[in-house]
């Protein structure tokens, strides 16, 4: 009979709920119902993100392992002398407003405005405290417990998913000294975009050896985006292709609401909205509604994510009267109330902007393409949004005012000259994600 036991670490693990989290989630989730063994090892403290309990419900059954982190940081400090939660749920919780969460953290130890704070401070964790990344306190303790259950669970397979570049450092440390078949999974291709790794030469290069191990050691690499392999093709010579697999983040089949669902009259759009992302899209709306004026009151724009962070980061775009009243912003849903927003709303958005992110396959157009929903998308063309948008049925491309004025005609008339592919859809569903994970790692 196979051994189905396999090792999950990674320090992004629920109850934290971000974008980081779930595809390790609901690989063990649907692992699980497929008869297989996942085990997991994560940090026992999350320091800065939003918690659901719920997530954990999911999980039954499944061992999970938490061995300590301590954050290199003078909070993290501060916590392990003083015993004081100083963690981001736990200072929301205590101080609704942002006003007085400001206060508390920027009493803790010291002033944010101060010098040391600003400049000496920031050296030091770009510097040494976060080299090769904030997660190098857990690495060793993770690695003895890693060792403990391969031996006690004979466990016959690891997973670790990055970044950061600390679990690549653990999945080479127990490839070396075990038996076991590696599979080394990248959100992201950590050493092409700079957001992603170290600008200090010093630094980068300790990083860049890391992932070099890494692609050397495993059996397997996984990515969340197709492109990757050309990536790393280009930035290894082909070295890798054969171990290379492309698997998308699935949604998750358990939240694709079965009820009839009330359409709504919204164009919405999830997550952050950054600055650079620019105000192209609402230059685009506002001269759709200039043209159109009798449709003004057709529809609006729901914005649902951090709300203090898209109202800042759109107002620092500048956008006019006219589309503020257009505007709704909203905090966080739990996932399954966000699978019904984006059901019930007429299209959704995806707009980073013409220059950037080639080579992403954004997290929440897994969702969008899985419950097949329509996308006015500014994305560079080439890329790989672009691409699956395309197979997908689903892409209403804005590249150009002409294009988007027909775009817009097109979700306030519901008049689509695409139907959605619906088998290609398919394969974004977390079911289908474990399933062609569990192919390739016995074959």
């Amino acid at each position: 009979m196979q051994n189905k036991n396999i090792l999950v670490i990674t320090p992004f693990f629920a109850p934290e709920t971000h974008a980081a989290v779930f595809r390790a989630h609901k690989l063990v989730k649907y692992l699980k119902r497929e008869g297989w063994n996942p085990i997991v090892l994560t940090v026992n403290t999350n320091y800065i993100y939003n918690e659901d309990e719920s997530l954990l419900k999911d999980l039954e059954g499944v061992e999970i392992y938490r061995t300590e982190y301590i954050e290199p940081s003078l909070r993290g400090l501060y916590m392990w002398i003083t015993g004081k939660d100083r963690t981001f749920k736990t200072l929301k919780k205590l101080k609704q407003n942002t006003e007085n969460t400001n206060s508390i953290e920027s009493n803790t130890i010291l002033n944010k405005e101060s010098f040391f704070k600003n400049y000496l401070y920031k050296y030091l964790l770009d510097n040494y405290l976060n080299v090769p990344d904030r997660f190098w306190t857990w690495r060793k303790g993770t690695v003895k417990k890693a060792n403990q259950l391969i031996k006690e669970k004979n466990i016959q397979y690891i997973y670790t998913t990055s970044l950061p570049f600390t679990t690549l450092q653990i999945g080479s440390r127990l490839k070396k000294e075990h038996n076991v078949k590696w599979i080394a999974d990248f959100r992201d291709p950590i050493m092409y975009s700079l957001r992603n790794h170290s600008s200090l030469p010093r630094v980068f290069k300790e990083q860049k050896q890391i992932e070099i191990d890494a692609l050397e050691s495993a059996d397997i690499i996984t990515g969340l985006s197709s492109s990757y392999k050309l990536i790393y093709h280009d930035l290894y010579g082909g070295k890798y292709d054969k171990k290379t697999h492309f698997i998308p983040t699935g949604a998750d089949d358990d939240y694709i609401p079965k009820e009839e669902i009330n359409p709504l009259n919204e164009i919405i759009y999830i997550g952050e909205f950054l600055k650079d992302y620019g105000g192209v899209f609402f230059e685009y709306l506002e001269s759709f509604l200039k043209t159109k004026p009798e449709l003004n009151e057709s529809f609006q724009i729901r914005f649902i994510g951090n709300s203090a962070i898209n109202k800042k980061a759109i107002n620092e775009v500048g956008i006019s009267s006219l589309i503020k009243e257009k505007l709704i912003f909203e905090d966080h849903l739990p996932q399954k109330e966000l699978y019904k927003r984006i059901v019930a709303s007429k299209a959704v958005l995806l707009i980073p902007g013409y220059d950037s992110h080639w080579w992403t396959n954004f997290a929440k157009m897994v969702d969008y393409i899985a419950l097949q929903k329509y996308v006015l998308a500014i994305v560079p063309n080439p890329s790989e949004a672009r691409k699956e948008l395309t197979n997908a049925n689903l892409g209403l491309f804005l590249d150009n005012e002409e294009q988007a004025l027909k775009c817009f005609s097109s979700i306030t008339n519901s008049t689509f000259s695409q139907e959605p592919n619906e088998e290609f859809c398919k394969k974004y569903l977390a079911s289908s994600q474990v399933k062609q994970f569990i192919q390739i790692i016995e074959g």
